[in-house]
């Protein structure tokens, strides 16, 4: 049977259902952040989210999308001159001496570690040629490769700007999207390191209590902290285990024992309540006569022992939905061609109403060769008849 008459669509996804209210007591129940999201960092499955998609301040966690940024668009040996402006970057520094020299290696390492604004401007201006044009067309990038879509950066360190913000669901994209590149890898988790310039000879230590391990995590893979009065305390951290690797956002929290306390009960529950899935390559999917096929196997993460149902819309946008009806995961499906409507109550949601398992429906496709031939009998003996009827 050719791939193509094969209508497949795996509503109900092939795992043991429990109730929601049993998966609901194993979230968190108290997150004190106004905004979190866990996200699969591999696959981009939303695992948990709070207001993940409010605007909010990010603080010095913009130097992620700055970090990663200036690693594809330059090299780390280039060597970096320190400009009037960027020593005199206010808040947060690496005590940069203006027309002193260092490789942009230095920098990234001074922007993450001790989350120096100054290295962040002087990184932008040796990446672009100037900080407005670095800030340009880093949102282009963020946009474009990274697939954010309600992040607009005014700078490349986080101080405050009218229309400077993001999501937590966005920082938790640029996040994976970074720890795909093995040197932000390396940089995002660096513990301490030694400093030595003109301005500052000194041990940089990370700001990020899990990263230098004040709060002890060993899966914590990497992190970046954040704050200004007007966003609080914003955190990412990075985090794994033999099942999973995972992002974990928390925004505008009052305090650092809050969001510590928000990001440790957020990496227990994303690392120890899912499971990663897969929608063969071989399905096909079908929406008023029109088939959807994969480019490719499409993977998700869901909670462990839970149902996850999926809906297609008019688009051909496939989404993909836990227990709650919480949105985990969206993906464009391929048109293949116009097919006859098939209709069936044998129905997994009450959102889809034509979704057939495919051993089944195959097995359904075999009878049509049979169902036609017998019909075409009919039609020739019925014909015979109604002649012979004639000639008497």
């Amino acid at each position: 049977m050719k791939k193509g008459l094969i209508v497949l669509i795996m509503l109900c996804i092939i795992t043991p259902s429990v109730s929601a209210q049993q998966n609901n007591m194993n979230k968190p129940r108290t997150i004190f952040s106004d905004s979190a999201v866990i996200i699969d960092s591999q696959n981009g499955s939303v695992l948990y989210s709070k207001n993940g998609n409010k605007r909010m301040d990010p603080a010095s966690i913009t130097k992620i999308a700055t970090a990663i940024y200036a690693i594809e668009h330059a090299e780390l040996d280039e060597q970096v001159k320190i400009s009037e402006r960027a020593s005199k970057t206010e808040g947060s520094t690496v005590y940069l001496t203006a027309g002193e020299s260092m490789s942009l290696e230095q920098l990234l390492n001074g922007l993450m570690v001790n989350s120096g604004n100054d290295a962040a401007v002087a990184i932008a201006e040796h990446t672009e040629g100037s900080v407005k044009r670095f800030v340009d067309k880093l949102n282009v990038f963020l946009e474009e490769e990274v697939g954010v879509e309600d992040t607009h950066f005014e700078n490349p360190h986080g101080l405050y700007g009218k229309n400077h913000y993001t999501t937590a669901y966005d920082m938790a994209k640029i996040t994976s999207y970074a720890l795909k590149n093995k040197q932000f890898q390396a940089l995002f988790d660096i513990k301490s390191l030694d400093w030595k310039a003109e301005g500052w000879n000194t041990t940089l230590y990370n700001h990020h209590k899990m990263v230098k391990g004040e709060i002890p995590y060993p899966e914590v893979t990497g992190g970046k902290n954040g704050y200004i009065p007007e966003s609080r305390h914003t955190l990412v951290t990075s985090a794994e285990n033999e099942k999973l690797s995972i992002v974990v956002v928390t925004m505008k929290a009052q305090s650092k024992r809050a969001i510590y306390s928000d990001t440790k009960k957020l990496l227990d529950y994303g690392l120890n309540q899912f499971e990663r899935n897969y929608i063969p390559k071989e399905t096909i999917f079908q929406l008023d006569g029109t088939s959807y096929d994969l480019e490719r196997d499409i993977p998700y993460t869901q909670p462990v022992s839970s149902k996850v149902t999926q809906k297609l819309e008019q688009d051909g946008v496939l989404t993909l939905y836990n227990e709650d009806h919480e949105k985990m995961l969206s993906t464009n499906l391929i048109p293949v061609k116009e097919t006859p409507i098939i209709h069936s109550e044998a129905v997994a949601s009450s959102e889809h109403k034509r979704m057939f398992f495919g051993k089944e429906l195959s097995q359904q496709l075999l009878l049509y060769p049979f169902i036609i031939y017998m019909a075409l009998l009919f039609i020739a003996g019925l014909a015979i008849f109604r002649r012979e009827s004639y000639n008497k």
